[in-house]
């Protein structure tokens, strides 16, 4: 039976259930001691128009791929399963020009997942694009967290 005590029909016998994701301000609030919950950062998403976007999340995937040599190992990590991440691969390397990420055929070790150089050179170029967003909005973030409440305020139903 998955988590929660709940069955989900959706899944095969024996599989687990992935557990459900919980938005930010319900992760601080459930943190003990949060203490000082406000928090002001800036995602960054570089949007290349009808070619598709690039944001943390598929930068985090390729920087995994880079380190595990593997898409289903990064996908792992990252929680969500193989045929997602190798979605969004596929997505990624039909953005630009030439693949990002080059996919290896199996032999004894199964194969396995590496960055292409222009793929290096993309997220390298991503990872200063956000340092130096973060750097010129470093003290416009510290205020807008000063701003904040103590504590968040309790959401309106039908706000999701």
């Amino acid at each position: 039976m998955p988590l929660g005590g709940e069955i989900n029909h959706r899944t095969k016998p024996g599989m687990r259930q992935a557990p459900s994701k919980r938005s930010r301000r319900e992760a601080a609030q459930a943190q003990p001691g949060a203490g000082d919950m406000r928090h002001a950062a800036l995602t960054i998403r570089v949007d290349f128009g009808a070619y598709g976007y690039l944001g943390p999340g598929k930068i985090t995937l390729m920087e995994l791929i880079s380190k595990h040599g593997s898409i289903s190992a990064a996908g792992k990590e990252m929680g969500m399963s193989y045929r997602r991440a190798w979605l969004l691969v596929d997505e990624i390397n039909r953005i630009f020009r030439d693949p990002l990420v080059e996919k290896q055929m199996g032999g004894s070790g199964g194969g396995g997942a590496r960055l292409t150089k222009l793929g290096r050179d993309v997220v390298g170029r991503y990872r200063a694009i956000e340092g130096a967003a973060a750097g010129a909005a470093a003290a416009d973030l510290r205020a807008l967290k000063a701003a904040l409440p103590a504590r968040p305020a309790d959401r309106i139903s039908g706000e999701d």
